[in-house]
């Protein structure tokens, strides 16, 4: 399959079609899923041709791949941003927050990451892109708990328990926003995540945001 061009290599208008047909895809899969997503409805939605689609993705694999690359991009610049701080507490939390930013938790986002989740297992190159992202946020969650860990050496410590945790609550409260999303709201759900922290870290608890 020829890649799709990057955005660097792209005219402005180019640039601005593709961006709009991947909204167009976030709003047809929160709407219909994966699998009733198709050129045809993205193409309406965006307000091109289907020869455009074609154009600029080479195929339906082709636009939703990259769809989940943007997307994926998009979550790594705000959990990327939480490791220049230095203190590892502090580094933890903002890792945690930044899983509930509005840019990246919300409700047509979280549909579009269970639908890629879900169609991993069958799909090898969504397997792939989702498998690389997942390793290195794990990494980043891990290396912070274990810098915690050492700068703690009193305390009993398991840094690879603390990040499974952690992330284990994350992954519980993203799933009940996305089945019950009015029942759970982005910020409810990110008090809760601090609330969970606190209880894993009681002494820090002071520390730890709302």
């Amino acid at each position: 399959m020829t890649a799709v061009q990057t955005d660097r290599s792209l005219s402005r208008t180019s640039a601005r079609t593709q961006a709009r047909i991947v909204e167009a895809v976030v709003e047809a899969v929160s709407q219909h899923g994966i699998s009733g997503t198709t050129l045809a409805n993205v193409a309406a939605l965006a307000e091109v041709s289907q020869g455009v689609l074609i154009f600029h993705f080479k195929s339906k694999e082709g636009l939703f791949a990259e769809t989940l690359r943007r997307l994926i991009d998009e979550y790594q610049q705000g959990w990327q941003a939480a490791l220049t701080e230095p203190d590892p507490l502090q580094r933890i939390v903002k890792l945690v927050r930044s899983d509930f930013a509005a840019a990246i938790c919300n409700r047509k986002t979280l549909a579009l990451w269970f639908a890629f989740w879900g169609e991993a297992a069958a799909q090898p190159l969504y397997n792939a892109i989702c498998a690389e992202s997942e390793i290195q946020r794990y990494e980043a969650m891990i290396a912070a708990c274990r810098a915690f860990c050492d700068a703690n050496k009193g305390e009993t410590c398991d840094p690879a328990l603390l990040a499974h945790s952690i992330d284990a609550m994350t992954d519980g409260l993203w799933l009940q926003m996305h089945i019950s999303a009015k029942s759970l709201s982005r910020t409810d759900a990110r008090s809760m995540a601090m609330a969970h922290l606190r209880l894993l870290l009681p002494k820090w608890a002071d520390a730890i945001p709302q």
